[in-house]
């Protein structure tokens, strides 16, 4: 008994094996992706000055960053799967680092199409193998934990990524923002090449199928898990239609490109926080209750935002309330979907990720649409109809029945 004990706390610490340089460099490996991601919100004027293309046009990188993700995600995955992950790791931060240095100096948008093109498909790698060495790497009773940790990076590239991107791009150029993006992606591999451990292939699965033979999954309700993907999509492109054309509305209204740089870093702390107060309200309320908490005044806050334009103070405490009840229905669907799942939650979760990106790549197709054929105002009342269809789906929701 004691002996089983002992080989159980030597296998736990041989798999706990996440030191803390190495989770600065996952965690810095995510910032730099998330970072990319909405970096064209905060300096579309800029691109769109210097490219002789609309801000609609510009908005659509978004767009296409979100499909790439979804579509080249899962083939890389597939294509990579038999290699070690470090040197895929290193080969993909090569492809992503040469697709932003391409962007910044694209002479022309057709060329940084290309560029874009190339970092998102590497970006969409780079997270798989990043969150699958992670679970390799740490024991499993600290694996959710561990995960959430290295993928605060995202809400990191939110928080500081972003508004610092749009300063730089405000003070010398947008060009310098995507090579402070290459900048940062070459010290990310310097620290893969220290950090990141030689690991077999054949470890990582071994890891996955285990997981999943540990905790076989059933799905409870099926109709369910369609309602609350279908929330994650519509409550993403209610806000993308907005918030990828968050420049041109501020600096339309009057507002300058370092209030659009504060306003950004707003929209990130509420990120944060949103994330946080979701989860614990979800808990407390139930995941429906929050969830319709949340996207009523979501709802309400894009209602009211184009009246608070001259308004500084009162326009920042509606982003800053926008933002966190946005963010903060992602956990409460999340853990609605647990209720309805039983075992393994795992592939219902990347079904959720790619209800998530589908739902961004929608958005920044409507935004542009609406700001090309309407005005960029129209944007918000168009996001909160979006959220209205959504706050119904809502409504329909049942409680969990065990079947």
């Amino acid at each position: 008994m004691v002996y089983n004990r002992i080989v159980e706390k030597i296998l736990e610490e041989a798999m706990n094996l996440m030191s803390p340089m190495r989770i600065i460099t996952f965690i810095l490996s995510i910032f730099i992706v998330g970072m990319v991601e909405m970096m064209v919100a905060g300096i579309m004027n800029l691109m769109s000055h210097d490219l002789h293309v609309s801000e609609a046009i510009v908005g659509q990188l978004v767009t296409l960053y979100a499909i790439t993700f979804a579509i080249a995600g899962p083939i890389l995955v597939k294509l990579t799967n038999r290699f070690a992950p470090k040197p895929v790791l290193l080969w993909t931060l090569f492809v992503f680092i040469a697709g932003n240095v391409i962007i910044a100096v694209a002479p022309n948008f057709p060329i940084l199409v290309i560029g874009r093109i190339l970092s998102s498909a590497a970006a969409a790698l780079i997270v798989v193998k990043i969150l699958a060495l992670t679970a390799l790497l740490t024991s499993p009773k600290h694996r959710g934990k561990m995960i959430g940790i290295v993928y605060s990076g995202f809400s990191g590239a939110n928080v500081l990524g972003v508004p610092i991107g749009t300063i730089i791009g405000d003070w010398i150029g947008w060009r310098f923002t995507f090579l402070f993006i290459v900048a940062v992606s070459v010290l990310v591999g310097i620290l893969m090449f220290i950090y990141v451990p030689q690991v077999q292939a054949q470890q990582v699965e071994q890891t996955t199928e285990s997981a999943k033979q540990h905790r076989p999954s059933r799905i409870l309700n099926t109709t369910e898990i369609i309602k609350y993907l279908g929330i994650t999509f519509l409550l993403l492109v209610a806000n993308s239609i907005t918030f990828i054309y968050i420049n041109p509305l501020m600096l339309k209204s009057g507002h300058t490109l370092t209030f659009v740089s504060i306003t950004l870093l707003i929209n990130g702390i509420a990120g944060v926080i949103g994330t946080s107060v979701g989860g614990f309200l979800s808990d407390r309320l139930t995941s429906k209750r929050w969830l319709t908490i949340a996207t009523a005044v979501f709802m309400c806050m894009l209602l009211i935002l184009n009246t608070t334009f001259s308004m500084t103070v009162l326009l920042l405490i509606v982003i800053f309330i926008w933002n966190i009840m946005q963010w903060s229905t992602n956990p409460a669907v999340q853990s609605g979907i647990i209720e309805h799942v039983e075992g393994d939650t795992s592939q219902v979760m990347s079904w959720n990720m790619s209800s998530l990106n589908a739902g961004i790549a929608i958005g920044g197709i409507i935004g542009g649409l609406v700001v090309s054929k309407l005005n960029v105002y129209a944007t918000t009342y168009c996001s909160a109809l979006i959220a209205f269809i959504a706050l119904i789906l809502i409504i329909s929701l049942k409680k969990v029945r065990n079947d």
